[in-house]
């Protein structure tokens, strides 16, 4: 069994969205003067690698405190999008998930990790138009992993694709990096959140795991 590290270090001053607050953490216990290490942290809950659940835009949905284990592991497949010609990804471009049996994470590579920490990272990067979101929502899926900011474009509002893609159950993971040392199928992916009350979002230690 190999694990496959799919999340971005958190770190202060690392890369954020725009306008969201950037993370601190701070040094409180030193081993020397306390006998002890500790750190405090003050971070958004969408900061690096990390899901978001319905709870995001939808005021019924259930909340991280009431979601389980489950939702955020299962099967996953890695779909190469790297040579991809447009910057939206369309329906035709995902039409091979739906040849993979009992499928539970759609992993869409795009490559465009490479540019984490640098200022294009969230400046016109891959998105998926609501027909591509609609065509995810209807493959019984527990969630959809990006290697990009979101699904959506950063001047987008109404966030059109996360509204499809969260009103059909599915979580989406954020952020992630090295998909490319995935295999296209066979894997365990898992992108299990704190266990936050209220909670709409949080950062993840996000993994493949291969046998």
């Amino acid at each position: 069994m190999k694990t496959i590290d799919l999340s971005h270090v958190i770190r202060t001053g690392m890369p954020v969205y725009p306008g969201d607050e950037t993370p601190s953490l701070r040094r409180t216990h030193f081993i020397r003067k306390h006998g002890f290490a500790q750190t405090g942290l003050t971070l958004s809950t969408h900061v690096g690698t990390h899901v978001d659940t319905a709870a995001h835009l939808f005021t019924e949905a259930p909340t991280l405190d009431q979601l389980g284990p489950d939702n955020f592991t299962g099967w996953g497949a890695v779909l190469d999008l790297t040579s991809l010609a447009a910057p939206v990804i369309q329906q035709p471009d995902l039409a091979p998930l739906a040849d993979i049996d009992n499928l539970d994470f759609a992993l869409l590579r795009t490559g465009w990790d490479q540019h984490w920490q640098t200022d294009r990272y969230y400046r016109d990067f891959p998105t998926l138009s609501e027909t591509a979101a609609r065509f995810l929502a209807g493959l019984g899926l527990k969630g959809v992993g990006l290697d990009t900011p979101s699904p959506d474009p950063v001047d987008s509002a109404s966030l059109p694709t996360h509204q499809t893609l969260l009103n059909h159950g599915l979580v989406i993971v954020e952020n992630l990096t090295r998909l490319g040392d995935l295999p296209a199928e066979s894997f365990v992916f898992c992108c299990l959140p704190l266990r936050l009350l209220d909670g709409e979002a949080s950062p993840c230690r996000a993994v493949g795991i291969t046998f």
